[in-house]
């Protein structure tokens, strides 16, 4: 388990110190959790030693399952930077927004995506990132304007992207009101 922080027994009232002293100090942050929610049971014998120290133990485990959730995390956002590096994302507007989000931390959208969404690997976490970015903008054009975009949404032929006349042609751009 890993080191907690060190929680001050001596500020406890006498039940909550003779707690304390069942546990070794690596378990006391979990500890004070589970009196936090448990003491008044606890105390009043509603709540066995056995289901006390179940919960503090339950407690531990979901806490070094969190903690390692979060390196994986980090070790994936920090994987799209190596993905940047090498030379993966051939298009600079990606780049940019990758590199944009990678300079933000922790604190990035991309990092909060990749802590909420189940991805496999940094080259996963950044396509879904991307992905997901630009879906929500024609979301939100589509409920700013009140229409329907699912016509553009749904060509997928290369030449319908194109820049010239003709190509621009082949899709309707104006939208359909919903």
């Amino acid at each position: 388990m890993t080191v907690s922080t060190k929680v001050n027994i001596t500020t406890k009232n006498a039940f909550e110190q003779s707690v304390y002293a069942q546990f070794p100090t690596c378990l006391h942050e979990h500890v004070e959790h589970e009196l936090f929610y448990n003491s008044v049971d606890f105390e009043q014998g509603e709540m066995t030693q056995e289901e006390f120290m179940r919960g503090v133990l339950a407690t531990a485990r979901s806490h070094e399952q969190w903690l390692a959730q979060l390196e994986e995390d980090k070790a994936i956002f920090e994987g799209v930077k190596a993905l940047i590096d090498e030379g993966t994302f051939k298009d600079a507007s990606q780049v940019a927004e990758l590199t944009q989000e990678l300079e933000r931390g922790d604190t990035s959208l991309l990092a909060r995506f990749i802590c909420v969404q189940p991805v496999k690997n940094s080259l996963d976490a950044a396509l879904s990132f991307l992905a997901w970015k630009h879906m929500k903008a024609i979301v939100e054009l589509e409920e700013a304007f009140d229409v329907s975009m699912d016509h553009f949404r749904s060509a997928k032929e290369p030449d319908f992207f194109g820049t010239s006349e003709s190509n621009m042609s082949l899709i309707n751009f104006s939208v359909m009101s919903q």
